[in-house]
């Protein structure tokens, strides 16, 4: 019997990481429907209603504003992003326009740094009344350039932080254009534009408008930036709605919560719909060639360096909130550069902040949770691929579907499911870090087993074949030929899922208990209280810290074999 496991353990295989993927994904969704169709409290508690819903529909008014807000906020930013990304994008592929290198490194540097931080040096810059940049325009021009506190400051924002990521992903499309077409369409008489309109345009479209969609869901479920600008701004959005529900009263509402956060789910599940269908089709604009190519560059004649202007403006939106942050972290309050303010200067803020045992453990509780939430979430989805590409079992399907049923999940949402999950299931986890692992574990299933499958699809079953002919174990074909081979794609999920963990507030902020904070629960907590010179100097060391790891996981997956 174990000789039979060892040599083909297919269907034990199958049933562990069913149990595992189904303990991870179907408890959140359940419990997050059940939350919204029962009382949560007084002598009815328990018991089965639709109240909560009929208080959203009574609201029906804060409804519509709250899903105006969120597609206004969310439209906008994916409209901007994806116009300047593509841009980008199309002049550092297809363009003589300098700079290319220093936009690529600024965007996989952009990656590393948390969300949080960068939203705060926005609001360091772009503040109505002591922003850097808002106090040496308006002795100028007698009023701010932008008052951050609005949904034109959401907007942007939002938008600068998605850019380099579009830039990155529409890269990859203008890159391994054949240019035999549009060298064809210019020969036969086509102007630039033309080319443009008639043939690279509808070659980049099934892209464009993947990763627009993409942006638009990712905008739909953002939490940073709604919380630290759209709430003092007064502008909500359905994810800070649902965080208010349970954290702006003494008593939280978990039933309203859940209410909105199943709104919240279908609006990202209609998002993802047609994500899918135009991601699944992509083959119809393959372009097929036997022969290798460079991509033709256009040249820009005397508009190069305009080109490369645009090119430096994403460097320019990565490292000026950077910036604002490193100025904050050596004076004792905010306040625009100045002589003054220079005779300021010093390192107390960096003295205080790392005196802090609490912001020293909440960079050990990140470190714990993100290389455990990164290594589990790999290995269960390196099984649950394998099993979907080799195996023959009829149900397997079902694991891809589990695995990327996560997709759905707003963090918020997960934090809520969660949170509720472990307040009933007797597993003592709440109050713990343990109960973020749990939770990062399953929101990030789906990026886990996305890498895993893809690698697995370009190994050749045969070499699996060869080594059990050899005589080897499905254990040891496992380790010492499959791993190996697809090593670099199993980096790249490790790397990725612990940098989005580490960067991760909107779940962390509803499930941390004192002494379980992450850094990005820290950074939140000093910046609510009010602790700016702090906050600016944890988060500078911070921004540093991940941008190191990250370049330093990079070049260890490259030695592996990742290739850009």
């Amino acid at each position: 019997m174990y000789a039979m496991i060892t040599r083909n353990p297919a269907q034990l295989m199958f049933l562990l990481t069913s149990a595992a993927l189904a303990y991870l994904v179907l408890p959140p969704f359940f419990f997050i429907l059940h939350t919204s169709l029962v009382t949560d409290r007084g002598l009815q508690a328990g018991s089965f209603t639709v109240q909560h819903f009929m208080n959203i529909v009574d609201s029906l008014g804060d409804v519509r504003v709250l899903f105006t807000n969120s597609m206004i906020f969310s439209i906008g930013s994916a409209g901007i992003a994806i116009a300047y990304g593509t841009l980008l994008a199309w002049l550092a592929e297809r363009s003589n326009a300098p700079f290319r290198t220093l936009a690529y490194v600024t965007a996989y540097v952009s990656f590393a740094i948390p969300g949080i931080i960068k939203v705060v040096g926005w609001i360091m810059l772009l503040g109505p009344k002591a922003g850097i940049l808002n106090a040496l325009v308006m002795p100028v021009t007698g009023a701010p350039l932008l008052n951050i506190f609005s949904m034109q400051g959401m907007i942007l924002v939002e938008s600068f932080l998605w850019i380099p990521i579009v830039f990155l992903l529409m890269s990859t499309p203008f890159r391994s254009m054949d240019p035999a077409l549009e060298e064809a369409a210019t020969t036969a008489g086509s102007t630039g534009w033309q080319v443009f309109k008639k043939v690279t345009f509808p070659l980049a479209l099934p892209s464009v408008l993947a990763v627009l969609i993409l942006t638009f869901i990712r905008s739909l479920e953002a939490f940073e930036i709604p919380a630290l600008i759209g709430i003092p701004a007064g502008v909500e959005v359905f994810t800070t709605k649902i965080y208010l529900q349970i954290r702006g009263g003494l008593i939280p509402k978990y039933g309203e919560a859940s209410a909105y956060s199943i709104i919240l789910i279908t609006l990202v599940a209609l998002g993802l719909i047609p994500y899918y269908r135009i991601t699944s089709k992509t083959y119809k604009f393959t372009t097929i060639s036997g022969k290798a190519y460079r991509p033709h560059r256009f040249d820009l004649g005397r508009w190069r360096w305009l080109g490369g202007c645009l090119m430096l403006v994403l460097p320019a939106l990565q490292f000026l909130p950077i910036l604002a942050i490193t100025w904050s972290s050596f004076l004792p309050f905010a306040q625009a550069p100045s002589w003054k303010a220079v005779s300021l200067l010093s390192f107390n803020n960096y003295r205080t902040a790392f005196s802090d045992s609490s912001i020293v453990g909440s960079v050990m509780n990140s470190l714990t949770v993100s290389v455990t939430s990164a290594t589990i979430a790999i290995i269960i989805t390196f099984f649950a691929a394998w099993l979907v590409v080799r195996a023959s079992i009829k149900a397997r399907w079902a694991l891809d579907q589990l695995a990327m049923l996560p997709l759905v999940f707003p963090g918020i949402v997960m934090g809520i499911a969660i949170l509720k999950m472990y307040l009933m299931v007797p597993l003592p986890v709440y109050g713990t870090i343990w109960i973020l692992v749990l939770a990062f574990i399953a929101r990030y299933l789906p990026y886990g087993i996305r890498f895993s499958h893809s690698a697995l699809l370009s190994l050749h079953k045969e070499l699996e074949e060869g080594a059990m002919a050899s005589g080897a174990s499905w254990f040891q074909m496992v380790r010492h030929v499959v791993v190996p081979l697809i090593m670099p794609a199993l980096l790249a999920g490790w790397i990725y899922i612990f940098l989005i963990t580490f960067r991760e507030l909107s779940i962390a902020l509803l499930l941390y208990s004192p002494g379980s904070q992450v850094v990005a629960v820290k950074i939140w907590e000093l910046w609510d209280n009010g602790h700016i010179g702090e906050l600016a100097a944890f988060s500078l060391v911070i921004a540093m810290g991940t941008v190191i790891a990250g370049s330093v996981f990079l070049k260890l997956a490259q030695r592996h074999g990742l290739q850009d």
